[in-house]
């Protein structure tokens, strides 16, 4: 990817979910404002995510590669998936034990996946 892609698109995200936050309601703006609002934070996670695995990979002296990417992708969905629990009103300790058993479980595989090729 393009290193300038994943920043642009994040700070693009960051504008959208303020002005959804400050002009919206979840009722006014509708399903697929529900949607896009998700979308938004999926970004939004998913340049930090990148930001943290890049961190932690030049502190291990590793270049930058397809594999954080595929790490970036699963860390990202974890505050979607804590969000849609929060909105179903079941979070609790369970909820974010799971969560993190599913974060896990992803990077395992991605790890796995990708030590065969």
């Amino acid at each position: 990817m393009p290193k300038r892609l994943i920043p642009v698109l994040s700070l693009a995200s960051v504008v959208v979910l303020l002005l959804m936050l400050n002009f919206t309601t979840p009722t006014g703006v509708g399903p697929l404002g529900v949607l896009v609002f998700f979308i938004a934070i999926y970004i939004l996670m998913f340049g930090i995510a990148t930001l943290v695995v890049r961190f932690f990979g030049r502190i291990l002296g590793r270049k930058s590669s397809r594999k954080q990417y595929l790490y970036s992708v699963v860390l990202a969905f974890g505050p979607i998936m804590l969000l849609l629990a929060q909105s179903l009103g079941s979070i609790s300790y369970l909820t974010v034990g799971l969560m993190m058993v599913f974060e896990f479980l992803g990077c395992f595989l991605i790890k796995k996946r990708l030590e065969r090729h």
